[in-house]
């Protein structure tokens, strides 16, 4: 069983970041921030998760899902981008305050606490290093994320617009991805209201649908079932799944292109 305890008490220990990404071989979904998403989207492909009655957003990393390798023979980082929970690890922070010694927590056995090497948790004066200030904001981001995105997310659950995983709901826990075929049939009367305080539905609806792209076809929601009359109001935005192969980036700082070839599917060019 792991022992959780908040950095506050082991403030003369320091953080050794793990030498390979193995560790991520064992996670199946993490949550997302609504600060990511659109970027996220790209890589992953977005699912609902109910933890009692809560739906929350997330990602799919487990690698039987994707269409890609996230990780190397060796261990190496291939993924493009690194979602916000992936930078976290392996800290958790179960509840939040402004205390980022009380809220942060890690396993007293992990192997990344050393008592020498690593990075400083805690600095001379007993105040969170900058390394936990950046966690804390990080957690904060998931945090307020999952409230926000709570009602929203309830549309979606009320209009039977998600469909389980690989269409089997006994998976544990159920994973629900975003149904083209069932968005499809919004009728404009829906999609109005929907958006009628603010369209924050209808991108994360939009951003479900296109990282469908990374999740491996037999996963996907079964094509047969989407309508050959989709609603005009939904057909012009709703993205056809596989036809973003020629996907186009520019040279930015979040996503260094040398990294961009780790994904292995499609043609990822410059512009």
């Amino acid at each position: 069983m792991t022992d959780l305890i908040p950095v506050r008490d082991i403030g003369q220990l320091r953080f050794v970041r793990p030498a390979d990404e193995r560790w991520i071989l064992g996670l199946t979904w993490v949550p997302v921030s609504a600060t990511e998403i659109h970027l996220a989207s790209r890589y992953y492909p977005l699912a609902v998760r109910f933890d009692g009655h809560m739906p929350r957003l997330g990602l799919i990393v487990d690698q039987c899902y994707l269409t890609y390798e996230v990780v190397d023979a060796n261990g190496a980082w291939r993924g493009a981008y690194r979602p916000i929970a992936l930078r976290c690890f392996p800290f958790e922070a179960p509840t939040l305050s402004d205390d980022p010694l009380v809220d942060i927590r890690i396993d007293i056995c992990s192997r990344h606490l050393s008592a020498h090497d690593g990075a400083a948790l805690v600095d001379d004066t007993g105040r969170p290093s900058p390394l936990l200030t950046g966690l804390h904001r990080l957690f904060g981001l998931l945090k307020s994320s999952e409230e926000s995105l709570a009602g929203v997310l309830d549309q979606f659950l009320m209009t039977g617009l998600l469909a389980p995983l690989g269409g089997d709901e006994a998976e544990a826990p159920p994973l629900y991805v975003f149904d083209p075929a069932k968005i499809s049939q919004l009728t404009p009367k829906a999609l109005g209201a929907m958006a009628r305080k603010n369209f924050h539905g209808i991108d994360i609806g939009l951003s479900g649908l296109f990282s469908l792209q990374r999740l491996r076809p037999e996963r996907r929601p079964k094509a047969a079932e989407r309508s050959d009359h989709p609603s005009a109001a939904v057909a012009s935005i709703i993205p056809d799944i596989g036809t973003f192969d020629d996907l186009a980036l520019d040279d930015g700082e979040l996503i260094p292109l040398a990294e961009i070839g780790a994904l292995v599917t499609g043609t990822v060019a410059t512009s």
